[in-house]
């Protein structure tokens, strides 16, 4: 027991910090948020316990639904393009022969650390309806305008080019670092063999690069499915019946008095739509995840 506490627990206490505050930021707050959704509270006045009726009043409004469609559309239009844009850009940012490589990397993460609200007003400006370039542009090609800000694919489309915008950096310094950990040698020596830029991205840097790509689609989920800046930033207060509207967006209407919505606020309800994000997520990670290791005894092939 002595040799026991004196070898392991130094290694528990050095990596117990990460769990005390995983249990205090992530454990808890999921049970008080379980325990609410149990109880129809207005954040003020006592706590009325209800059962599972928020769950039954969940499952009946169609806003909920209506919140669930849009957030899946924006995470379908925005991960997916992001994921393939960086890892395009990334694979030709790791030509050592490049020149400004550094510069380019740079520019790729200048987005990321660029306000939200700056973005959000320059993307509304863009695609304003009545002076945005974008129209602008449109009317040059003899196309219709289009009102973005007005229609349901119109909003969902401003929001993913927001989250494109704004993630590429980020994921091109990723997959950057993922592939600087690949050894040169297979590069070499499949030079050697003769295999062009484009087999060497298919038989080397996809299937080394798994780990990292399996990283980003994952932290894609949890933040793709959970998206409120950019929705709540561009289209403000305006409730849940405008378009854009996410499921973090219509949890948000329910934890304060939005007038928007013409609701009171509801902690319970609010904390059901948590849950029912957390579902939606976590199913979302385990099928993508059981997907990813399904394939990862793949050796990579040159031929």
């Amino acid at each position: 027991m002595r040799r026991w506490n004196r070898t392991t627990v130094p290694y528990y206490l050095a990596i117990a910090p990460f769990f005390v505050l995983f249990a205090v930021f992530g454990i808890v707050p999921l049970v008080v948020a379980g325990y609410m959704s149990l109880h129809k509270w207005d954040g003020l006045g006592p706590m009325r316990f209800v059962g599972f009726d928020q769950f039954t009043r969940l499952v009946d409004d169609p806003q909920f639904w209506r919140a669930l469609l849009t957030t899946i559309e924006i995470f379908a239009i925005s991960q997916l393009p992001l994921a393939i844009a960086a890892l395009g850009v990334a694979f030709l940012l790791s030509n050592r022969r490049l020149r400004f490589r550094g510069l380019y990397q740079s520019i790729y993460f200048l987005p990321q650390v660029t306000s939200i609200v700056v973005i959000a007003i320059v993307f509304h400006s863009l695609f304003g309806s009545n002076f945005g370039m974008v129209n602008r542009i449109l009317e040059w090609l003899h196309l219709p305008s289009v009102d973005w800000m007005a229609s349901t694919w119109g909003v969902n489309t401003v929001i993913a080019l927001m989250i494109i915008w704004r993630g590429f950096g980020y994921l091109v310094l990723l997959f950057l670092a993922g592939m600087a950990a690949i050894p040169p040698e297979l590069y070499e020596a499949a030079e050697i063999d003769g295999a062009r830029a484009s087999r060497q991205l298919w038989s080397i840097t996809l299937p080394m690069l798994r780990p990292t790509i399996v990283f980003a689609m994952l932290t894609g989920i949890v933040s793709g499915l959970q998206v409120f800046t950019e929705p709540q930033v561009l289209i403000g207060g305006d409730g849940s019946g405008a378009p854009g509207v996410t499921l973090m967006l219509l949890q948000y209407d329910y934890i304060g008095r939005n007038p928007a919505i013409g609701a009171q606020p509801d902690l319970g309800y609010a904390s059901a739509i948590g849950w029912a994000v957390f579902i939606v997520v976590a199913l979302a990670s385990a099928t993508s995840w059981a997907v990813s290791r399904r394939n990862s005894d793949k050796e990579p092939e040159l031929t």
